[in-house]
């Protein structure tokens, strides 16, 4: 078994956030009761994928500089709960095409440092399984 395939699995197991891991938030006033960020870790889990999401419990007097430090980070992306999806997009270099027709965002990701906005959390999505499945095969999974 490889040294990287080992690590991995030791992360995995041991929920150890190490610098090649990819680190993601939930970001929400009371995310910590939001399951979605169970159900993601145990597809990483299940895929031996060195990744791990965190729930954050930011308050609205806190979002703006936990989201904009997401720039200077080791924070891959960040799931928005509901309540911050509108205030996130004037932190957004870039938005796309559904986050403009719509005009929230539920998804940022971090690419050098600047932040993306997708809206993945429309109509025809009919559960937080199929939420999570979908930030994991889009996202996280390599």
């Amino acid at each position: 078994m490889s040294e990287n395939k080992q690590a991995v699995e030791t992360m995995n197991a041991d929920n150890v956030i190490s610098k090649e891991t990819k680190l993601f938030g939930l970001i929400g006033e009371k995310a910590g009761t939001n399951r979605l960020f169970a159900m993601i870790n145990r597809l990483v889990k299940a895929d031996k994928v060195d990744a791990m999401i965190i729930p954050m419990n930011i308050r609205e007097d806190d979002f703006y500089f936990t989201v904009q430090n997401m720039k200077k980070s080791q924070v891959t992306g960040a799931y928005i709960e509901n309540e911050y999806q509108e205030l996130v997009l004037e932190l957004l270099e870039s938005k796309d095409e559904i986050v403009e027709v719509y005009g929230k965002c539920d998804f940022v990701l971090r690419q050098g440092e600047e932040l993306h906005g997708y809206l993945l959390e429309k109509n025809d999505i009919n559960s937080k399984e199929e939420l999570a499945q979908i930030i994991f095969e889009e996202f996280i999974k390599d």
